[in-house]
């Protein structure tokens, strides 16, 4: 019924309500956007470009050309520099070697430039072909992907990287998927979040933990420190535009690297499908995204010293650190 009703809303109005969660419209918004949280809070950022259902080859060399484009603006910025790619932006829907030469030629030049590169995951059609992309290049190149929690799959899949020395960022994800192949509940996926942070430590891969999630985060928090693993073993990944700045700022306080998810756009039609899965999937953004704006407007008339939310720092357990 969510999906049905969001469905109805006009474009005017998904884009009004869901706008922060984008940066804005061309490369310059997403870059500017990732200076001034590294500038102002020390957030990092992964830019990405809304753009999906690619079908044809010229929208695809479009695309590749604006992240080499992103690239070479990058180049002269002081902040920590990370992008994130999706497969069918890069042409997986019309030809897997197009796709894989075109991520290649990508993963080239971040190399040369100090850009840290995510290949994103996108609903369970592209998840084989997602990690045989992954598999083939990670001999290769430094880069990480994506595992979806609410996928029965991925306990399989997080063994099936044995041996690479993964980077995963793990999340529910937005994609609805069937009651066949997926968890239905989000107290699942949420509790799978933290059971596979600690499967994906214990085969010595780093984990970018991305949910919004109090308690997932607390627990995650706590499979790190249990085990007496430093602070680049994980980090902490939130979407631009959902106000968890107090949570955000005591991870950065404990020595945690936080990153937002920033993405920007071509032209706003390009991002309405995306905005209209965060509304499906969160419809409280709308309330949120208030609350956050009433906040900053009167922070200053009732800033006070607030008790810590996060869990003091755990001891290692000799039995997991061991």
């Amino acid at each position: 019924m969510k999906a049905f009703v969001v469905n109805l809303f006009p474009s005017f109005f998904v884009k009004f309500f869901a706008r922060a969660y984008v940066a804005g419209v061309g490369i310059e918004c997403g870059i500017k956007k990732a200076r001034d949280l590294w500038e102002k809070q020390k957030i990092a950022s992964t830019i990405d470009m809304l753009g999906e259902e690619v079908k044809n080859l010229e929208e695809v060399d479009k695309i590749v050309h604006i992240y080499l484009t992103l690239i070479e603006k990058l180049r002269t910025e002081s902040f920590p520099k990370h992008i994130s790619l999706k497969p069918t932006s890069l042409g997986i829907d019309i030809d897997k070697e197009i796709c894989f030469s075109n991520l290649e030629k990508i993963l080239k030049l971040t190399v040369e430039e100090n850009i840290t590169v995510t290949l994103d995951m996108e609903d369970s059609t592209y998840t084989d072909a997602t990690l045989e992309l992954y598999k083939s290049l990670r001999p290769k190149y430094e880069f990480g992907t994506v595992l979806q929690s609410r996928l029965f799959r991925t306990k399989d899949d997080i063994l099936g990287l044995a041996g690479f020395n993964a980077r995963v960022r793990m999340c529910i994800g937005v994609y609805n998927e069937d009651k066949s192949i997926a968890y239905t509940k989000k107290s699942e996926m949420k509790k799978k979040i933290v059971e596979y942070t600690g499967m994906l430590l214990e085969h010595q891969h780093k984990v970018d933990v991305a949910t919004h999630d109090h308690k997932c985060i607390v627990n995650a928090l706590k499979q790190v420190e249990e085990r007496g693993l430093g602070k680049e073993a994980v980090e902490f990944q939130f979407l631009l535009g959902v106000p968890r700045q107090r949570i955000q700022s005591e991870l950065i306080n404990r020595g945690y690297t936080v990153r937002l998810y920033v993405p920007f756009t071509i032209e706003w039609k390009c991002a309405i499908a995306y905005l209209r899965r965060r509304l499906i999937e969160n419809p409280s953004m709308v309330y949120l995204g208030g609350l956050d704006f009433l906040g900053r407007i009167l922070q200053p008339l009732t800033a006070k010293r607030k008790k810590s939310i996060l869990p003091p720092k755990q001891e290692p357990t000799s039995s997991i650190s061991s």
